[in-house]
């Protein structure tokens, strides 16, 4: 190690306050040598130390976030990759995991997947994969679900949902279908977030076997789908879904209904919603007539 580099640890290690910030302040200068003995820090016995530890790693990782590739950054990378192996205190692998979240790439996927299977840093390593830009991030994920047990399963179905891994709608699907309603529940999250069509059949969980808060997820992720249908130009499909919600009696989903129809610019929807301009309930028709209006103003609302 260099003596720029001993020093450094020196200061961050002080008894003094105010010399453990002037070394982690400069830590984005230092040589990426001095990351493992920062992690070994992260749990030092003095809290100043620690905070003075987990400072310098932050501002070296920012350091090389603005200047994505090149040696440095390659450099900070490695020494965090080798942060997370088994010895290192539970805490120094979970920071390095967050790290590597945002400076990460296909480098850092091949650690992150293993250590899916470890049940005190699978969280961290899901988090990782979710933010890891690329396909190699996204097939780890969608390899690591299939042997997964249920209670992690959840987790998995929501990192591809936010990464609207499109490759993962069908494997999405499946676990749709699942016995597991808390897997079933984060399927259909991860769909709506997607937003693609899946090649298989959607088989979804029993309405009525569903607890009220797994309702409330239910149509809220089959409306978020719909939306994406639209968006994605697939009309006809998002109709068919708008319209099996207006004929709900729940008034909140007829109103999401007839606001994700006004959004379609279709005679069909101008239909359905014409057809609840004299709702018996007052919420529904206000609202009927406000996308109405709205509808209105693309031009006349054809009524077939």
């Amino acid at each position: 190690m260099t003596p720029a580099s001993e020093k450094f640890l020196a200061e961050i290690r002080s008894d003094n306050a105010d010399v453990r910030y002037a070394a982690w302040s400069r830590a984005g200068e230092m040589d990426p040598e001095v990351i493992p003995e920062l992690g070994k820090l992260l749990t030092a016995e003095q809290p100043g130390v620690r905070k003075a530890s987990g400072e310098g790693l932050k501002n070296i990782v920012h350091s090389v976030g603005k200047e994505p590739g090149g040696a440095r950054r390659a450099a900070v990378v490695g020494q965090l990759i080798a942060m997370t192996a088994g010895g290192h205190a539970a805490w120094a692998r979970t920071v390095a995991l967050r790290h590597l979240s945002l400076i990460g790439g296909d480098e850092t996927v091949p650690t992150a997947a293993r250590l899916l299977r470890d049940a005190e840093l699978q969280e961290e390593a899901a988090f990782c994969l979710e933010r890891i830009p690329g396909s190699a991030a996204t097939a780890a994920l969608m390899s690591a679900l299939p042997t997964a047990g249920d209670a992690f399963k959840p987790r998995i179905l929501a990192a591809l949902g936010h990464r609207r891994a499109e490759e993962a709608a069908d494997l999405c699907a499946a676990a749709v279908a699942s016995k597991n309603l808390d897997v079933a529940m984060a399927g259909m999250k991860a769909l709506a977030r997607i937003g693609k069509k899946p090649s298989v059949e959607v088989k979804f969980p029993a309405y009525e076997s569903l607890s009220g808060w797994q309702k409330i997820e239910f149509a809220d992720s089959y409306l978020r789908y719909a939306d994406e249908r639209v968006r994605r130009g697939a009309t006809q499909e998002a109709i068919r879904i708008y319209r099996d919600f207006l004929n709900r009696p729940e008034e909140h989903l007829q109103c999401a209904a007839i606001i994700g129809l006004s959004k379609t610019g279709a005679p069909e929807s101008a239909s359905l919603i014409f057809s609840k301009l004299k709702s018996g309930n007052n919420t529904v028709r206000i609202t009927a007539g406000k996308a109405w209006s709205a509808m209105a103003k693309d031009g006349p609302p054809r009524v077939g």
